[in-house]
């Protein structure tokens, strides 16, 4: 039985970690190393973290918790945990969303019969809303079903060439790896400190391997009815512009997509010049 490293990230995390932790503890699959990252929350995550480890030690292969003084993006968090991780995969899962009791056996039956392919489940979308204050999942629903399309999609060039276009897979959904591939590219880029799935997908599908699509549920996926202010709207805008301008038009250049390069870059040159 292979050793699964799932990674838990956390930040500001206390009032939902714990339902993760025992998500990833009440696994189907036994061998399993579980590392909670924190990235240096604000907050009693930490505590309630160190508290969790003490109550059920020893019910894992190995538990450890990562921390850090200075808050550093999640591609940084993530790549603190992978220094210490030893799986054959990985799974990383945030720290306010949890795991079906076989979501780990599932991804790993998937992996052995499909190599040189990385798996995509369906997710559960919830929210913790009080009532009167429902969460709208209509427009997240239509993102998750794209994504379940684009994962159903047998030619390689397709979906890599969709994938170019623009990003098309949840985050929690498809966040599950041979370690090899990402030992291979080094780890995540802390390029892009406001994302991780993106530009990581990108590379893994660069280097040849193809999404492949599992038709079940096997993450709870919260949903927040914050919205997104206008501050961190232009942040996520610029950080995407970053990954288009190093790498995504590069790719589509070699990819045959010229003109698709072209007309985006048009697009980024204006998101470049506005204050």
């Amino acid at each position: 039985m292979k050793l699964v490293s799932v990674i838990v990230l956390a930040y500001r995390s206390a009032e939902t970690i714990v339902q993760t932790l025992d998500s990833v503890k009440n696994q189907i699959y036994k061998n399993i190393e579980l590392i909670i990252t924190d990235d240096a929350s604000p907050d009693n995550t930490v505590e309630i973290v160190q508290n969790w480890l003490g109550d059920n030690e020893g019910t894992l292969s190995k538990m450890q918790l990562v921390t850090t003084q200075q808050n550093t993006g999640i591609p940084g968090n993530i790549n603190r945990a992978l220094q210490y991780a030893k799986g054959d995969y990985v799974k990383l899962i945030a720290a306010d969303d949890y795991m079906t009791r076989d979501a780990i056996s599932e991804y790993v039956k998937f992996c052995e019969k499909n190599p040189k392919m990385f798996p995509i489940a369906k997710v559960h979308l919830f929210s913790d809303e009080k009532e009167g204050e429902n969460v709208d999942f209509t427009p997240i629903e239509a993102y998750c079903n794209r994504c379940y399309e684009f994962a159903s999609e047998t030619d390689h060039k397709k979906q890599y060439r969709t994938l170019l276009k623009q990003n098309c897979i949840v985050a929690p959904s498809g966040s599950f790896y041979p370690m090899e591939i990402i030992r291979k590219l080094g780890g995540y880029d802390e390029n892009y400190r406001w994302f991780e799935d993106y530009p990581m997908n990108l590379k893994v599908m660069h280097e040849g391997y193809r999404c492949g699509f599992i038709n079940r549920e096997l993450i709870y996926y919260r949903i927040s009815g914050g919205s997104i202010t206008a501050s961190q709207q232009v942040r996520l805008k610029r950080t995407e512009m970053k990954l288009f301008f190093r790498e995504r038009m590069f790719y589509m250049m070699q990819a045959g997509m010229g003109w698709e390069a072209v007309k985006q870059s048009r697009y980024w040159a204006k998101i470049a010049l506005q204050k």
